[in-house]
């Protein structure tokens, strides 16, 4: 009869168990980053499935670690790191200088094209750069630096190593 209770009890713990889990999954959450990528696996070098956008909702299938796997509303389903999403969607809207911001982007050189000016890729880049006074030295420098490549699996040891991104603790 002792048995029967504990085994009563244990099957009701279980199922207990089980619906809370089932009630964590399926909540919905929303990208707290101004930009996120949805991942096809649990770490930052995975392929990117989706590119997501600040307050976009996402609907949680299966919590492993500090990683989430996520589907979105176009049914898109991927992983993204914890610290990326928030309970509470975020305000939504530019501020003043936000806006400034996007008005004076859309009469100069975007970011990216100041990039490439900065290394002589095209010629509205380098006016933009010679504009700003960006140095032949510091472009030479630029050069240098973005033709290193760093294999994935030395980032990842990196990060590992660090504690640092998705290992972070």
């Amino acid at each position: 009869m002792n048995h029967r209770h504990t085994l009563l009890a244990v099957m009701v713990f279980m199922v207990t168990v089980m619906t809370m889990t089932d009630a964590a999954l399926g909540e919905t959450l929303y990208v707290s980053a101004k930009s996120a990528q949805l991942r096809s696996g649990k770490t930052s070098l995975d392929p990117v499935v989706a590119g997501l956008k600040l307050g976009e909702s996402l609907e949680v299938v299966k919590r492993e670690e500090r990683w989430l796997q996520v589907r979105t509303a176009k049914g898109v389903q991927g992983w993204i790191y914890a610290t990326h999403v928030s309970e509470s969607k975020p305000a939504g809207g530019d501020n003043e200088l936000a806006a400034l911001g996007k008005g004076f982007r859309q009469t100069e050189a975007s970011s990216v094209t100041a990039s490439a000016g900065a290394r002589g890729l095209d010629k509205a880049s380098e006016s933009y750069a010679n504009r700003a006074g960006i140095t032949q030295q510091h472009r030479d420098a630029v050069d240098r630096m973005t033709a290193n490549k760093i294999p994935d699996e030395d980032i990842q040891a990196f990060l590992k190593a660090g504690r640092l991104g998705e290992y972070a603790e």
